[in-house]
């Protein structure tokens, strides 16, 4: 069994991927910018550290032999950690003598012009010159970031939405499930991609999430210009050849409003 270091551990990737490894028998360490929590588990290792000032990275990744890189920031000094962060984690997982380091990243991005895609892309270029023998995997959207996006319009009667938008929804443990067979296997390069069930508009994907909230809305197509919305309505941040995932829109929408109202 390997010792593993899950950077980006405490977010929702993380959260669903810590528990899988260590029930396949994995010592896992957290990595966050947060001190540990008072009600961490005892059986879970905790690195306090900063890909952005690389405080502390020393420390997280001493003795581990993989890195599971599932860290970003997608809204703010994305840049600084997601690229010249994943090159201070490199550094230090070099001078440590880790074996394997799995990165986690995003379809299509070299084919979207947005500035999170393009940092994740030089990213991935950091990674390919880093070092370290790598893995990388690039998944299509998570259904809750989906449903984040959508939760704006939940109370109104009446929608604009880029609903000509196409997305492949993937189950966030869906993605865990992958990363932890990779685990087992070895260093690969780029992995061919991850994709959900389904290739969806946004102009399919509101009405059943509406239904499963057992909510009605009236949606307008909100008509968007430029290569950002070109590049989404052809789906190029869709793989339809790679329905890797089980657990359709409907169903996880479903899933979740039932949760709430129990």
């Amino acid at each position: 069994m390997s010792h593993i270091l899950v950077t980006g551990g405490a977010g929702g990737l993380g959260r669903e991927l810590t528990p899988r490894l260590q029930k396949a028998g994995h010592t896992v360490r957290v990595m966050s910018r947060r001190p540990r929590p008072d009600n961490l588990s005892s059986d879970l290792e905790w690195a306090q550290a900063d890909l952005e000032t690389g405080a502390g990275l020393g420390s997280a990744v001493s003795g581990v032999e993989m890195i599971i890189h599932a860290a970003t920031s997608p809204v703010k000094r994305t840049r600084q950690i997601d690229v010249a962060g994943a090159r201070r984690l490199l550094e230090a997982a070099r001078t440590a003598g880790v074996a394997h380091f799995i990165h986690v990243s995003i379809v299509g991005i070299e084919r979207i012009p947005f500035p999170y895609y393009e940092a994740k892309a030089a990213g991935e270029a950091v990674v390919r010159a880093g070092g370290v023998p790598y893995t990388i995997l690039r998944a299509t959207q998570f259904h809750s970031l989906l449903d984040g996006f959508f939760q704006p319009l939940r109370n109104l009667p009446i929608s604009l939405a880029f609903t000509d938008f196409k997305y492949q929804p993937i189950d966030t443990g869906e993605v865990a499930d992958r990363l932890r067979q990779l685990v087992d296997e070895k260093p690969s390069g780029l992995l061919p991609d991850l994709g959900g069930p389904e290739v969806l508009t946004v102009g399919e994907m509101l009405p059943v999430w509406f239904a499963a909230q057992g909510r009605r809305c009236k949606l307008i197509r909100f008509p968007l210009p430029g290569g950002f919305a070109h590049a989404f309505r052809n789906g190029y941040n869709t793989c339809p050849d790679h329905h890797d995932g089980k657990i359709t829109w409907a169903e996880w929408a479903n899933r979740k409003s039932s949760s709430l109202t129990q």
